[in-house]
């Protein structure tokens, strides 16, 4: 072919727009070119390495995914207050069979549809899957999909009982956050499993939680490589426990001793929601070298041990003094 008689971007030789889509994002590439004809469509599928991401629009600084190890800063902590949408478009480019390389794809809130795509099987390659909100998908069951490829995942606004179902089709995941508003049903599936490859968690906000029946010392008999980790939850309205710092304490010790990076943040009922109802602040910073932080606001009560606690102006803090 006689390079020098082309006129237009369509007819370059391939070698040539791949070059040229080095300096695109994966979404622009896609837009522009998705579905102008069979040439193009090929060359599209045929793209490695290929990273769908959209800015998402919230409070949080703004950081690169780096290795699973940026956990409070890719979505807002609390999904109150804010309001992603999904994407139509770039929903209808992954779906077309174009995408058939993807391996990361980052987005602030997904459709159904999407989700279910996603957890049967349909891009084998991924490898970060950050998805947002998210109405609730139909999973497989019986379980006859396994993404072994997938390290990241965030999943916002699922059934509790979802969670068993994703760590049954993610075994490999190293990153979760994964939030429901709704109580975690007893695990009945993977009572005799072991995550070990996970190391950063974010579950919230899981409700009537209770930390001294078996529930908490189980969840993180789960995930015994866990570096950080990172729990909302609210209590039971009904029996209401008596919460055991110590008992917490003891029980990350034995459970997680790789752990780095914690925050817990319990919204209390009954007599634990009274300030008197719970030893001293100074006290609990003293049962395990993680407290280093304690704040509590009404019901609310953080302990934290990197003080990734926001100030409000009817709360209650200590922080343990720096070792001189």
């Amino acid at each position: 072919m006689d390079y020098s008689t082309i006129t237009r971007l369509e007819d370059l030789p391939v070698e040539i727009l791949m070059e040229i889509f080095i300096y695109f994002p994966a979404d622009k590439i896609y837009f522009s070119f998705a579905q102008l004809n069979n040439r193009f469509n090929l060359i599209l599928k045929s793209l490695s390495n290929l990273a769908l991401v959209l800015y998402i629009r919230c409070n949080c600084k703004s950081h690169s995914i780096n290795g699973g190890n940026c956990l409070y800063e890719i979505y807002p902590d609390s999904d109150n207050w804010w309001f992603p949408h999904y994407s139509k478009e770039i929903e209808n480019i992954i779906c077309s069979g174009l995408c058939s390389q993807l391996q990361t794809l980052v987005l602030p809130a997904t459709s159904r549809n999407l989700a279910q795509i996603i957890f049967w099987g349909n891009f084998s390659r991924l490898r970060i899957c950050h998805l947002g909100k998210c109405e609730p998908p139909i999973l497989p069951l019986p379980i006859t999909v396994h993404l072994h490829n997938l390290r990241q995942l965030t999943i916002r606004q699922q059934n509790g009982c979802a969670l068993e179902t994703i760590l049954l089709i993610c075994p490999s995941l190293v990153y979760l956050d994964f939030s429901c508003d709704d109580a975690i049903p007893s695990f009945v599936r993977i009572k005799n499993y072991c995550f070990s490859s996970m190391k950063y968690l974010r579950l919230g906000r899981l409700e009537k939680f209770f930390f001294h029946n078996g529930e908490f010392d189980f969840l993180l008999s789960l995930f015994p490589n866990l570096r950080q980790f990172y729990l909302i939850a609210d209590q039971s309205y009904v029996n209401v426990e008596t919460i055991e710092f110590r008992e917490i304490a003891s029980c990350l010790r034995h459970q997680c001793p790789l752990l780095k990076i914690l925050v817990l943040c319990i919204y209390m009922q009954g007599h634990m929601s009274f300030h008197r109802s719970i030893c001293s602040f100074k006290e609990i910073t003293q049962m395990h070298d993680l407290f280093n932080y304690v704040d509590k606001c009404q019901s609310r009560l953080i302990i934290s041990s990197h003080g990734f606690i926001q100030h409000h102006v009817r709360s209650c803090r200590y922080s343990r003094p720096s070792p001189k």
